[in-house]
Formats: structure tokens, sequence, C-alpha cells
């Protein structure tokens, strides 16, 4: 029994030892940088989506999509060499969005545009791409949340641009009827 105890104690002794022991003091191992991920934002006149049929009416029963754009989910991973300072961020950027077929969906289909866009601090538009993500109803299915395939992207990684340098920012894309019909739904619910 003390045997066995002794033993315990040594290997407890030994790994508390090997826990005060940091690599990063050896002179052959760097540290990598880890970067934040940039910041992100949906834009709120461009967040949802209400596709109407043809025709004149815009009522319930004339949608035949609606979505809405709910939050981005980023992955960020950095590639920057510790001497120089510079390199890249490699990001993903997927649009998590709800969706819900309206009455009119027969085909119990749709697609739904939306771009990705990064700026510099001062808004200046560094890369915009519009997507389209294609949505099916299956079953009895009414109502789905689809997180978008990432878009993925190299920023580069200077000592003077960080990662926070950066700006994210997503949304649909609409026709100016859209945006009018978003538009008023905001006023509509902010008086």
């Amino acid at each position: 029994m003390k045997k066995i105890s002794l033993q315990i104690l040594g290997l407890c002794f030994g790994a508390l030892a090997l826990v005060g022991c940091e690599t990063s003091d050896l002179p052959f191992v760097d540290k990598p940088v880890i970067l934040p991920c940039p910041d992100f934002f949906v834009l709120e006149d461009a967040a949802t989506l209400v596709q109407f049929r043809d025709g004149p009416g815009r009522d319930i029963t004339d949608i035949l999509v609606s979505a809405r754009m709910g939050e981005i989910r980023l992955g960020c991973l950095s590639n920057v060499d510790t001497e120089t300072n510079t390199g890249v961020m490699e990001l993903d950027v997927s649009p998590v969005i709800l969706t819900e077929m309206g009455a009119s969906n027969t085909e119990a289909v749709a697609k739904l545009p939306y771009f990705v866009v990064i700026t510099d601090p001062d808004k200046e538009i560094l890369y915009r791409e519009e997507l389209n993500l294609n949505v099916s109803f299956e079953g009895n299915r009414t109502r789905l949340v689809v997180t978008t395939v990432p878009t993925t992207l190299e920023l580069p990684i200077t000592p003077e641009i960080r990662s926070k340098y950066y700006l994210v920012y997503a949304g649909f894309v609409l026709t100016p009827e859209e945006l009018e019909f978003n538009r008023k739904r905001i006023r509509d619910r902010l008086q």
C-alpha cells in the first residue's frame, strides 16, 4: 500500500514540475501570432428580404419567401511572421439566415441573393461579393435556418494594419422596391 502511494506521490510531483515549464522560454519555439476576428455587422436596411409574386398585390397572400439575416459566423486563422509581424489572416464569412416559405410559393424553392463586404475603418470598400443561397422547403417544412457556405478571404496583416482594421458587413441584395419596403417597416416599427 505504501509503495503505491509513494509512486502516485512521485507522479504528482513530476506532473507539477512539468506544468511549471514553459516552452516559450526555449529559443527555438516561437509563440504564434493569434489575432482576433474583425468586427462584423448585418446592415439594418438589408437584414430582411421579402419577395412577392409578380403583380400589384403586396399582402401576406402574395409572399413567395421572407428571410432574415440574424448573424454572421466568422472563422479566423492568422498566419503572421513573428519577426516581421506581417502575413495574412484567412477569414471565413458565413451569414446565418432564417427563411420562411410564403403562401404563394407553389414550387417550395427560393433564391436569396446576399452580399459580403469588407471595408477599412473609413468605410472604403476593399472587397464586395454578391452570392446566392438556394433554399428548398422539403416535405412539410415551411421554415428553415441555414448557415451559408463560407466565403473565404485573405486579409493582409502588417505591423500597422491588424485584423481590427477591417470591418465585415453582410445583408441581402435588394431591388429598390424591396429596399423601400424594408425602410417603411423600420419607420413603422420606430413610430
